[in-house]
């Protein structure tokens, strides 16, 4: 990938080009940064991420990208300030709070994915050029995959910067091949000859050893170490950053994702109606057993604060994962169905009926939680469990909408969660929680 290919932008103002040698030398300091500061691995506190060091990284990775994205003529979206704004107080929150319990990681993963969604978004890289229903693809793809397959494009880009060098010095074409040959042998020999030299002359070899000690008297083991870990650290950003602006389209196009949506629409109407009503019929009688039995609790006066400890104890994440259960069935079953569940009256009543359901499952998982919380007091993980909660309430209520006019569910799913997890952070919980 030579400075010639790169891509420039058209405008009243004289061309910039877009310099792909630098920026794969900016990857290193990068990486350095990260690895020996963010991280903390170059003063002994791995895995901290909180410290100044980590708004510094994120500023100067949102700079960068975004420079990269604007000479590549790739404009920035309102939705890619959104990300950008979720990532910023991510960073900050994890730098002035300093969180040290379980949060802090979840705050960690949070940042990596805004991160890493950011550059999708900003570098048009998003197959809907939005966020949609392919988000956990187009993630899997942008954080794992993509820069996985270009661990190498640094050292192509850096490589092909000094063949074009070499080349244009020489006035010889020169493979990357000849050039490394070249420069293992020039080491190698000038290493030998040095060795002869302080071998023959004690004085050369007193200016040998000083100047050794004058260029690595600064460098520790541990800056050693940390500038070998990162360099694969550096590759994975260059092949994420760098990756997503080589690319001139996202992993599928609109149309290539609706005609893959398609092919797969093979499950037939009775199947789905299948599926629905025996979840539904279970869920039925459900609801019907727990409505018995606490009710009769209930007319002959035996609930007491113990039982509905109890009551309120068992079960709650069971209910989340019974949600979560059947949004996926819900959203498989659309994706799948060879009949639209919108098109078909007892498809759609079907459908109508198990939203309704998933509805009071949230419900029942609200109580639960609001009876123990009443109880026993507001802890990290109870705010944390009422965030999840909301979160499958909105999905919920955007799904059972969905039913009724074209809303793009999963997108604001995905958007309210991200955005309700940042200014949640935004607070200092684990300081407040001791007051209340």
């Amino acid at each position: 990938m030579s400075e010639a290919n790169a891509k420039t932008v058209q405008s009243g103002k004289p061309t910039v080009q877009f310099s792909w040698t630098m920026a794969a030398l900016l990857s290193f300091p990068m990486a350095f940064l990260y690895v020996g500061y963010v991280m903390g691995f170059a003063d002994f506190r791995l895995m901290t991420y909180r410290n100044p060091a980590v708004i510094l990284f994120t500023l100067l990775y949102i700079l960068l990208v975004s420079q990269g994205a604007e000479r590549s003529e790739c404009k920035a979206s309102p939705e890619s300030r959104v990300w950008a704004g979720c990532l910023l107080l991510t960073a900050a929150s994890l730098c002035f709070y300093q969180p040290v319990s379980f949060l802090a990681l979840w705050q960690i993963l949070a940042l990596h994915l805004e991160a890493v969604y950011w550059t999708l978004c900003r570098t048009q890289c998003l197959i809907h050029n939005q966020t949609s229903g392919s988000f956990l693809l187009e993630f899997v793809w942008g954080g794992l995959v993509g820069p996985m397959r270009r661990m190498l494009l640094r050292i192509h880009v850096l490589s092909t910067a000094v063949r074009d060098y070499l080349t244009h010095r020489s006035g010889q074409k020169l493979s990357p091949g000849l050039i490394g040959l070249s420069l293992f042998l020039a080491g190698g020999i000038g290493m030998l000859a040095w060795s002869l030299l302080s071998g023959a002359d004690p004085f050369f070899a007193e200016v040998a050893a000083a100047a050794g000690t004058i260029l690595f008297s600064g460098v520790s083991p541990q800056i050693m170490l940390t500038l070998i870990l990162s360099l694969p650290v550096g590759a994975w950003l260059f092949g994420l950053a760098g990756g997503c602006l080589a690319s001139t389209k996202p992993l599928f196009s609109q149309s290539q994702w609706k005609t893959s949506m398609a092919r797969i629409q093979v499950l037939p109407a009775f199947t789905t109606a299948l599926v629905l009503s025996v979840l539904c019929l279970i869920y039925i009688l459900f609801f019907a057993v727990e409505a018995f039995v606490y009710l009769r609790l209930l007319i002959s006066g035996a609930i007491t604060v113990t039982v509905a400890c109890q009551y309120a104890v068992q079960g709650f994440w069971q209910l989340c994962g019974i949600v979560i259960l059947n949004l996926s069935v819900l959203a498989a079953l659309r994706s799948t169905s060879e009949v639209p569940l919108l098109t078909s009256k007892r498809l759609h009543a079907a459908a109508k009926l198990f939203c309704l359901c998933t509805l009071a499952f949230v419900l029942l998982a609200g109580v639960k939680l609001g009876i123990y919380a009443f109880v026993f007091g507001l802890t990290l993980r109870r705010i944390l469990a009422v965030w999840a909660l909301s979160v499958l309430s909105a999905a919920t209520l955007l799904a059972f909408l969905g039913l009724f006019r074209s809303v793009p569910a999963a997108r604001w799913t995905v958007l309210y969660s991200i955005t309700s997890f940042t200014l949640l952070c935004c607070v200092p919980l684990e300081n407040w929680i001791p007051l209340l």
